[in-house]
């Protein structure tokens, strides 16, 4: 198929900021009235797809993968590849594919999905009717809910091909049934609502017509809540998760191997160990394509629930590579430029404003701030005439209110965090001051110019939209950095900001008679020099980008009988 590679989404860019925020709040509005769960519901019955017939079997799972061409090509890539040699570990290509959530950034619409998903996996595995087809499985994550999955439907729900990729889902959430008593469960969790009402009746039907106690379960769900559970308060997404796997497995006697995750951009692998044996798996696997997000704020232990106690036993990248990559927020100007140059525009409309109400009074107050050298007396000048002007104020009580909102009200400190980021926005303000006082010095007392003339009004609006938007963004840059790093906060923002390609994963099951093994696949470089080749479809040549293995594979031994002992992991 014929498609238009896009670079990453530049979540920092202003018109960027307004349309997401537009369609996410649309879609948490107006979420629960355009639920198409209830539509798939009606048009499909309970049906489940059964790879149950071979010996052995080979499967992938991966998830963020719809953003840019470099990082999404690249991944997908190497699952076109049919084998894949890791560290002497020979692999295949899965016989299944599952995607785990936010198949496509920013936002749903059809033409991002062509341009960010199909095109590049077209490309990466062309369709050949001669050859077998792997089947392609997908839920939903709130990126592909920001339409109400208007679009998630047509592209997996209808049976069609994404390149030699298979699509067999009727719904948002699907069972499948592997070899020996082995299943993958999908599950769509909506924005972060609780399971619909269809979707419970959906896998009792699995549970009573096709399973029995014994089977053992993969579970995907669209974010790893045991990981917000931890780090967010009042968050309650665990609870129902833990609520569906006792009611839907673990009641049904039903044994829980795996809970798979996207959302968040790395690898980190949880294991919740009983007696010395590990016995469940809860693996972050976000690496499909997004920028990447930081390992190094991860617990190595989570202990908020009595019955389940997690320790990290590995994670990608390392977490001192992670702290190094978060001190890329101090080029935050450089990397962000639309979002600095806002800051700059602001801080000269506000300077504007300041001097427009201060003339009414007869009195310049850049010729006032010019004639002084004690930065007090400065900010005493402006503060006068910003207490007097009502429109100064409200445009700087914006300025420390909106930095404040942007504070990371849901991290794990959060009690603290409206104070930091209150402080800031003060700090804006105060810096805004600062550029005031140092442009009106400059250019009415070295340069000699005339406060009305053209000249001091141009140099001024361009001092402040060149070295005030410099200034502005390395602070927002020095702030995402300190408060990351310190506090732990701002994962999602300080590393959005560094728009870092790099680090992708993604996962790769082999199921024999005797065990399951998980191979963690990670690319510390992806290529980011794809040569276009101008043919129909589009076709790609580069070398291709090295994998390894992110820690050694996981062996989860397969029981014989229903009665045998509790089943164990171990890594070798």
């Amino acid at each position: 198929m014929q498609f238009t590679p896009q670079k990453m989404v530049g979540w920092y860019q202003v018109k960027q900021l307004m349309f997401t925020g537009l369609k996410a709040l649309l879609s948490y509005i107006f979420g629960n009235y355009s639920d198409r769960r209830e539509v798939q519901a009606a048009l499909s019955g309970s049906d489940r797809f059964d790879f149950s017939q071979a010996d052995e079997l080979w499967f992938d799972y991966v998830s963020d993968v719809g953003d840019g061409f470099n990082s999404t090509y690249s991944v997908a890539k190497l699952l076109a590849q049919e084998q894949l040699t890791l560290d002497k570990h020979q692999t295949q290509r899965g016989d299944i594919l599952i995607m785990g959530g936010d198949q496509v950034y920013p936002t749903p619409e059809m033409h991002e999905y062509e341009n960010r998903l199909k095109g590049p996996y077209s490309a990466a595995l062309p369709r050949d009717d001669s050859q077998p087809s792997p089947a392609l499985f997908a839920i939903p994550g709130n990126h592909d809910w920001y339409d109400g999955l208007t679009n998630f439907l047509k592209v997996f729900c209808q049976e069609r091909h994404i390149g030699q990729w298979q699509t067999y889902q009727k719904r948002s959430y699907w069972a499948v049934q592997l070899p020996h008593r082995y299943w993958i469960w999908g599950i769509d969790i909506q924005l972060n609502s609780d399971i619909a009402q269809p979707q419970k009746n959906y896998f009792n039907d699995m549970v009573d017509q096709y399973m029995q106690p014994g089977d053992k379960v993969v579970l995907c769900t669209a974010e790893p809540s045991w990981v917000f559970n931890d780090r967010y308060r009042e968050e309650d997404s665990y609870e129902r998760l833990r609520f569906f796997e006792q009611r839907f497995i673990l009641d049904n006697e039903f044994e829980l191997v795996a809970t798979l995750s996207g959302d968040l951009h790395h690898y980190a692998r949880y294991a919740k160990v009983e007696n010395g044996q590990e016995t469940l798996q809860r693996i972050t696997a976000g690496g499909g394509g997004a920028f990447l997000h930081p390992t190094h704020n991860l617990r190595d232990h989570f202990r908020k629930v009595e019955d389940e106690e997690l320790d990290l036993k590995a994670v990608f990248p390392d977490k001192e590579k992670s702290r190094g990559l978060a001190f890329k927020n101090i080029l935050f100007p450089y990397l962000n430029p639309s979002f600095s140059f806002f800051l700059g525009a602001y801080y000269l409309l506000l300077t504007w404003v300041l001097e427009t109400d201060a003339s009414r009074g007869l009195t310049s107050l850049l010729e006032q701030l010019s004639g002084t050298d004690h930065v007090l007396v400065a900010f005493d000048a402006i503060f006068h005439v910003l207490i007097r002007s009502p429109l100064a104020f409200i445009l700087g009580l914006t300025l420390v209110a909106s930095f404040t909102w942007f504070a990371d009200e849901n991290a794990g400190k959060s009690r603290y965090t409206w104070i930091v980021g209150t402080l800031h926005g003060g700090l804006h303000l105060l810096l805004c001051n600062l550029l005031i006082w140092g442009f009106a010095s400059i250019n009415l007392d070295y340069l000699g110019l005339e406060v009305i003339s053209v000249t001091q009004v141009v140099l001024f609006a361009a001092e402040m939209l060149v070295l005030g938007s410099i200034c502005a963004g390395t602070l927002v840059g020095l702030y995402l950095l300190l408060s990351n790093l310190v506090l732990g906060i701002h994962d999602n923002e300080a590393f959005s900001s560094v728009h870092e390609e790099n680090y992708k994963n993604f996962l790769r099951f082999h199921l024999t008679p005797t065990q399951l093994t998980i191979y963690p696949i990670g690319i510390e470089h992806i290529q980011k020099h794809w040569k276009v080749q101008k043919t129909k479809p589009l076709t790609f040549t580069g070398k291709l980008p090295k994998a390894r293995l992110i820690e050694s594979p996981v062996h989860i031994p397969l029981k014989t009988t229903v009665s045998d002992a509790e089943f164990s992991v171990t890594s070798t």
